[in-house]
């Protein structure tokens, strides 16, 4: 891999450990001041509808500039997130929705330039290598953030442990934005066309935004609820952190393992094996939500997830370099986030609904039971894609 391509590695592993030391445990911050699922369900739900309208504005900047931009002001505005809630403390419950417009609109400007310059520093032939890499740095900085995060809520009183916490992913966030200087881009045109972002004429891609769809079904959706219900049962943030370690050190193995094991011809074997995985992880959550099948779900989702994660994500450039449209490159990342976050909308409404109207003890189950199987909706158009045949 190129010199850039590394560059990005290593911002995107501190990155992640630094959202990895919080954003966990705001969804858990915010449980203990609410304990109120609908509420937290409505600052995630603020994320997803902020994320893919910044996506646009980013999109426009990199044309205007180039892709480094957005990384940068995406940073500075998780920055601003963090302060707001170190300032705010007992208060922000009060602020619920600002909170998550603004780590909205800080993702989206992020994840739009991470997945443009992902896309500019890789090429057809290293991109499987790429992404199982960075799932693997990923995955180390994902264990060791909530288990460092988690010892020193434990055993700081009151705030003090959250307050420590975030200032210290606000001086990564300030590292970040030095090491990005090294980084320059690509600059293609100036314009960035709308129609090219709503309107598909490409058959293969409108396969692979359906797919999408369906994975945002589950995607993040998942995570956060799955965080709370475990600190729910063990009433700890230290027992969240610990298996949140252990998960993610699984999942950095499964991420190398899956680079390694699973060549080209074996991607579409990697997507079948990865859902069929997913789904049984999911399958002792529907009797009952307690410690233990959080475990079972945890450990196993965590081993297979990677081998349906990095073929997808590579079918999305692969299919755009195939294309031949690499000065589409940026409407074409937005029209993908569109999809993605429609999913992800679709799943939180659902649950919000569900919350709100449908008087069963046992709707949390069922609500896992369907993003937890929707993988399977994804998989049926992924294969449909040419992508697979080298």
């Amino acid at each position: 891999m190129s010199k850039k391509a590394k560059i990005l590695l290593l911002i995107s592993g501190l990155f992640t450990l630094s959202i990895a030391l919080s954003n966990v445990f705001v969804n858990v911050f915010l449980w203990k001041r609410t304990q109120d699922f609908i509420m937290i369900g409505k600052y995630n739900l603020m994320h997803y509808i902020f994320i893919p309208l910044t996506f646009i504005f980013a999109g426009w900047l990199s044309k205007k500039k180039n892709g480094i931009w957005p990384l940068r002001i995406g940073i500075i505005f998780f920055l601003f997130f963090f302060i707001f809630i170190l300032l705010l403390k007992d208060k922000v419950t009060n602020y619920i929705y600002f909170l998550g417009i603004l780590f909205g609109i800080a993702s989206g400007f992020y994840w739009l330039s991470f997945n443009v310059l992902s896309f500019d520093f890789t090429s057809i032939h290293n991109r499987d290598t790429f992404n199982g890499l960075y799932g693997f740095t990923a995955g180390i900085s994902n264990a060791i953030g909530p288990l460092a995060a988690a010892y020193i809520i434990e055993h700081n009183k009151n705030t003090t442990g959250y307050t420590t916490v975030f200032v210290i992913s606000l001086i990564l966030f300030i590292v970040l934005i030095l090491i990005s200087l090294l980084l320059k881009s690509k600059h293609y045109g100036e314009t960035l066309y709308f129609k090219k972002i709503f309107i598909q004429h490409n058959n293969q891609w409108k396969k692979l935004r359906k797919a999408k769809v369906a994975w945002g079904l589950r995607d993040v959706v998942i995570l956060f609820l799955i965080s709370i219900l475990i600190y729910q049962s063990t009433k700890s943030e230290l027992s969240l952190g610990k298996l949140t370690f252990f998960s993610y050190i699984i999942s950095s193995v499964a991420y190398i393992t899956q680079q390694k094991i699973i060549k080209p011809p074996k991607r579409k074997l990697s997507l079948y094996l990865g859902a069929s995985f997913m789904f049984i992880a999911v399958i002792s959550l529907i009797i009952k939500i307690d410690y233990w099948p959080l475990v079972i779900y945890v450990i196993l989702d965590a081993l297979f997830a990677p081998f349906f994660i990095v073929p997808m994500s590579s079918a999305t450039f692969n299919l755009l370099s195939e294309s031949h449209e690499e000065n589409m490159r940026i409407e074409y990342i937005i029209s993908n986030e569109f999809s993605l976050n429609t999913g992800r909308i679709i799943s939180i409404t659902i649950l919000l609904l569900a919350l709100s109207f449908v008087e069963n003890s046992n709707i949390l189950n069922y609500f896992i039971l369907f993003i937890g199987s929707s993988q399977f909706i994804s998989l049926y158009f992924l294969k449909k894609l040419n992508i697979w045949k080298h």
